[in-house]
């Protein structure tokens, strides 16, 4: 069995490194798989906002992780829920125009097995189907016991995390 930080060294997780501003402290971590690595690295730059937004996707996800690492209220609001339970463990956060899933090691520490554009994951219905390859490739990893935080509610898995 192994660490998250045994499979980094593995090169097996990939730590994401948000851009912090000068002073200030990270407070959550995320981490990749390979797969979602690729697709970070690949097809993500290639996006634009499918909502028409400024901000194109590859800004979206660097804003949300640099809110998320620095450990700044997640707000939960009305239209919008930056971070929803799936099943199983596995959780979706969101940008206006993407989708990540995975699963939550640690309190404030999620480990991302996938990527996706939102449109996509909605049109085609993708959400089952992240899901399950989520649990297959949380299991398939030499993870120490307990490999996730079980817990539906954003608060059993986020610090800082508001409802209005």
């Amino acid at each position: 069995m192994a660490t998250l930080l045994h499979l980094v060294e593995q090169n097996r997780v990939f730590k994401l490194e948000p851009a912090l501003a000068r002073g200030q402290q990270e407070w959550r971590r995320m981490y990749v798989l390979p797969e979602a690595r690729t697709w970070m690295e690949g097809v993500l730059p290639t996006l634009e906002s499918e909502l028409g937004l400024e901000m194109s996707p590859i800004e979206q996800l660097d804003a949300f992780l640099t809110v998320y690492c620095a450990g700044d209220t997640l707000m939960y609001e009305r239209q919008f829920r930056p971070v929803r339970h799936i099943a199983a463990g596995i959780w979706e956060l969101k940008t206006p125009d993407l989708r990540l899933f995975g699963w939550f090691h640690d309190r404030d520490c999620f480990v991302c097995t996938d990527c996706d554009d939102a449109t996509r994951v909605k049109k085609h219905g993708l959400y089952n189907g992240y899901r399950d390859q989520g649990v297959s490739r949380r299991e398939q990893l030499d993870l120490d016991e307990p490999k996730f935080l079980s817990g539906d509610n954003p608060n059993d898995v986020i610090s800082a995390f508001s409802y209005p």
